[in-house]
């Protein structure tokens, strides 16, 4: 979410970065906790290329094998969460404009 950030602050686009940083921590969990499977499912909508295999299994070490990578788009940002039992992780947010998700630290 920092480069999302970034990105909006060196657009001299303050409102914009404020609007994300609402939509991001107040209305994406609040949503995601009453309908965790509004997002599209990742597996399904990204190629099996090696970078995602690498990503997914190094979420799969960090989260455990049971979990569900999926995406939502909001707005103009594609957020990235896990569901694992009852839990949902955001794992990252960017905006459409950046390639990729940035899974591996």
């Amino acid at each position: 979410m920092a480069a999302a950030l970034d990105l909006l602050i060196d657009q001299d686009a303050l409102l914009a970065a404020e609007r994300l940083l609402e939509r991001a921590l107040r209305f994406l969990p609040a949503l995601l906790a009453q309908f965790p499977h509004a997002g599209r499912d990742f597996i399904a909508r990204n190629p099996a290329s090696d970078k995602v295999s690498m990503a997914v299994e190094h979420l799969h070490a960090l989260l455990g094998d049971d979990i569900e990578l999926r995406e939502y788009l909001l707005d103009d940002y594609l957020a990235l969460y896990a569901i694992r039992h009852e839990t949902v992780t955001l794992l990252t947010l960017r905006h459409h404009r950046q390639s990729g998700f940035a899974l591996v630290t």
